[in-house]
């Protein structure tokens, strides 16, 4: 009898378990923010960049001829309000079973691209693109905790004091878009990648959509934060693990000034 009631105790327990796990799995998919996707607003064009926006100075624009910023693909294009940038990494903590996605973004982004146009193809001859790292909230949730916590160790981890910026400046190219194709199209980007103050070659595969004078571009890449630098938790005993391959995303929408 003794057997049997302790056999049902233990067969309620591992149901118990088993639905606890099922109902936290759930749960992270269910909350997980999506990734960053082509925006789908019309942007406020943007005044000039105060001289004492320290973000903005660090993409100064280049001086281009006036009538580059006409009609057509080529010429300056300005990131505007409402673009986003951001991480998702992969962590998992000691108190939970299944893994979880952090997920943090800021719309601190500036930046331009430089864009010429040779038989119907555009091509980007230069550009910058930066992000402070210093106001990327986290915008995921966990049962129990205050996500908003992590914030203050991302700074840390990123140096953010000494280097606010996350930097990248495309590699001139040919993009193998259509200027009149109005549906999504997309394009890989390559350039210098800077964070905490160590560059090295990373690639964005990105979705674009060019609406009339407006473009928009989403996409993302990963990056192994070890290699510039960023020590994340690691440790098997500790509180949290964190994979170092961190996905940046973006979502940026761009207008000539």
């Amino acid at each position: 009898m003794r057997l049997a009631l302790a056999w049902k105790v233990l067969t309620a327990a591992v149901l118990l378990a088993v639905a606890a796990t099922v109902g936290a799995i759930t749960y992270f998919n269910h909350s997980r923010p999506a990734s960053l996707g082509l925006a789908s607003f019309t942007p406020r064009p943007t005044a000039s960049a105060s001289p004492d926006d320290p973000l903005s100075l660090v993409c100064r624009r280049p001086a281009v001829p006036g009538a580059s910023t006409g009609g057509g693909v080529a010429g300056l294009w300005v990131i505007q309000p409402g673009s986003v940038a951001g991480y998702r990494a992969r962590e998992q903590f000691a108190e939970l079973t299944s893994p979880h996605e952090a997920v943090a973004r800021t719309d601190s982004v500036r930046g331009w691209l430089l864009i010429s146009e040779s038989g119907g193809s555009p091509r980007i001859e230069t550009g910058c693109i930066a992000v402070d790292v210093r106001t990327l909230r986290s915008v995921d949730e966990i049962p129990g905790f205050n996500t908003s916590d992590r914030d203050s160790a991302s700074r840390d981890f990123l140096g953010a004091g000494q280097h606010p910026y996350v930097v990248f400046q495309p590699y001139p190219v040919a993009l193998q878009l259509n200027a009149a194709n109005t549906g999504v199209q997309h394009a890989k980007l390559a350039g210098d990648l800077e964070i905490r103050g160590t560059k090295k070659t990373e690639q964005f595969t990105l979705d674009i959509l060019v609406s009339g004078a407006q473009v928009a571009a989403a996409g993302s890449t990963v990056v192994p934060v070890n290699e510039f630098g960023v020590e994340v938790p690691q440790e098997a005993a500790g509180f949290v693990r964190v994979d170092p391959r961190i996905t940046l995303e973006v979502s940026l929408v761009l207008l000539k000034p």
